[in-house]
C-alpha cells in the first residue's frame, strides 16, 4: 500500500511538471507568434537570350547576394506589416530561392489583408548612394530608391562588381495572404507567390582583333562612346514606368586610354556570333579572352534605358588618319535592366573595322510552379 502511494506521488509530481512547463509564470499558455513566409527567388544565373538561342551563365560575383531587405505593407498603403533585415543569403547565393519568416500582428493575421512585397538586395549608401531601414515607408522605397548617375551611371562607369554585390530589386504587389496562425503565407492554397529579383543593372562589353600578317598594321582604339540621350541620369530600383527621366546630355566615353595595340590573332572571323546556342558563343569569347586572343573593354555596368544604344568607335590603322565604326542595339528596349550586351570589332585587312553585335536577352526569372510546401 505504501508503495502504491508514492508511485502516485511521483505521477502527480510529472503531470504537474509538464503543466508548468507548457504554462507562462502568470499561469497562462505562452502563445506562439504568427509568421508570415515569403519565399524569396533569387536572380537566374542565366541570362536568357531569345528562345531559339538559349541561355548565358552569369558570373559568380553577379549574382552574389550579400544583404538582403524585405518589406511587408497592405496593399496601397504606407500600413507596414512587417519588416526583414539579413545578410543570411547562404542558400539564395547556393540554389535558386529561400524561405523568410517575419513575425506579424494578431490584427493581420485575423483579418489576412491583401499586401504589397518589396524586396531589395545588396543596397548601400557605398555601392548605391541610398539606403532604407525598418523606418522606410512604401512611398519611400518607391520614389526613393534611385540610382544617381555617379553610381552605375556614365559619370564613371563602373566595370567591376562591387563587393556588397550588384543591387537588385524584386516586388510583389495586391497579394492574397492565406493560411491560418501560427503559420501564414502569400500566394493562395495550391501556389506559393514567389518574390523574383532581378539585377537593376544591364552590361555592355566590348572585344577587339586584328588580323595577323606578314606586316600587321597595328589596330588602335581611340575611343569608345554612347551618343547622347542613351543612359538615363537615374534609376529607380523599385521597376516602374516613369516619363520624367532625363537622358546624358552629351556623347559618354566608355574608355578612359587609348588602346594602343589590338591583339593580332591569325583568323579574328572566327568570333563573329554565327547563329550558335548563346552559352556556346559566351564560352568562346570568354575562352579566347582568357587565351590572350582577343582585346576586351568592359564588361561596364550601367542604368537600364528604354533607348535604342548606339555609339562610335574611333581608331587608326597602321597610325594613319582617325576613322569611325558606328554600333547599334537591334530594337528599343534591349537594355533594360538585367540584360547584356556584347559588341565585336575587328580588322580583317583593308582599311576599315568591322562591326558584329550580339544581343543578349536579360538573366530572366522563370516561371516556376514551387506547389505548396511544409515550412
Amino acid at each position: 500500500m505504501r508503495r502504491r502511494l508514492h508511485i502516485g506521488w511521483l505521477l502527480s509530481g510529472i503531470v504537474l511538471m509538464l503543466l508548468t512547463a507548457c504554462s507562462s509564470s502568470d499561469g497562462t499558455e505562452e502563445k506562439q507568434p504568427t509568421m508570415l513566409t515569403i519565399y524569396v527567388y533569387s536572380p537566374d544565373r542565366p541570362m536568357l537570350i531569345r528562345s531559339a538561342v538559349g541561355e548565358v551563365d552569369a558570373s559568380v560575383n553577379e549574382s552574389k547576394i550579400t544583404k538582403l531587405q524585405i518589406w511587408v505593407f497592405k496593399t496601397g498603403t504606407n500600413n507596414k506589416v512587417g519588416y526583414l533585415n539579413t545578410t543570411e543569403t547562404s542558400l539564395l547565393n547556393a540554389s535558386e530561392g529561400a524561405v523568410y519568416k517575419m513575425i506579424v500582428d494578431d490584427e493581420f493575421a485575423q483579418n489576412k489583408p491583401s499586401v504589397d512585397v518589396y524586396v531589395l538586395a545588396n543596397v548601400t549608401e557605398t555601392t548605391c548612394g541610398c539606403s532604407f531601414d525598418e523606418n522606410s515607408s512604401r512611398d519611400d522605397l518607391i520614389n526613393s530608391a534611385i540610382l544617381g548617375v555617379s553610381k552605375f551611371g556614365l559619370i564613371s562607369p563602373l566595370s567591376i562588381v562591387p563587393d556588397e554585390g550588384l543591387p537588385m530589386a524584386g516586388k510583389l504587389e495586391n497579394q492574397s495572404v492565406v493560411g491560418d496562425a501560427p503559420v501564414l503565407r502569400i500566394g493562395t492554397q495550391s501556389n506559393i507567390a514567389t518574390v523574383s529579383l532581378a539585377r537593376a543593372v544591364s552590361k555592355v562589353r566590348f572585344v577587339f582583333a586584328n588580323t595577323a600578317t606578314e606586316n600587321t598594321p597595328t589596330l588602335c582604339i581611340k575611343k569608345i562612346q554612347l551618343d547622347a540621350q542613351m543612359i538615363p541620369d537615374e534609376e529607380y530600383l523599385i521597376p516602374q514606368s516613369r516619363d520624367d527621366l532625363t537622358y546624358n546630355a552629351e556623347p559618354a566615353s566608355l574608355l578612359p586610354n587609348w588602346i594602343d595595340q589590338v591583339v593580332a590573332i591569325e583568323d579574328p572571323m572566327i568570333y563573329i556570333y554565327d547563329g550558335q546556342e548563346a552559352q556556346v558563343y559566351e564560352t568562346l569569347i570568354n575562352d579566347a579572352v582568357t587565351a590572350g586572343e582577343l582585346t576586351v573593354r568592359g564588361p561596364f555596368y550601367l542604368h537600364e534605358s528604354d533607348k535604342r544604344l548606339k555609339g562610335k568607335i574611333t581608331y587608326t590603322i597602321g597610325g594613319g588618319s582617325d576613322k569611325e565604326a558606328t554600333f547599334q542595339m537591334d530594337a528599343a528596349g534591349d537594355f533594360s535592366r538585367n540584360h547584356t550586351w556584347i559588341v565585336y570589332a575587328y580588322h580583317a585587312g583593308g582599311g576599315y573595322l568591322q562591326m558584329n553585335t550580339f544581343f543578349l536577352k536579360d538573366w530572366t526569372n522563370k516561371e516556376v510552379d514551387h506547389g505548396v510546401y511544409n515550412w
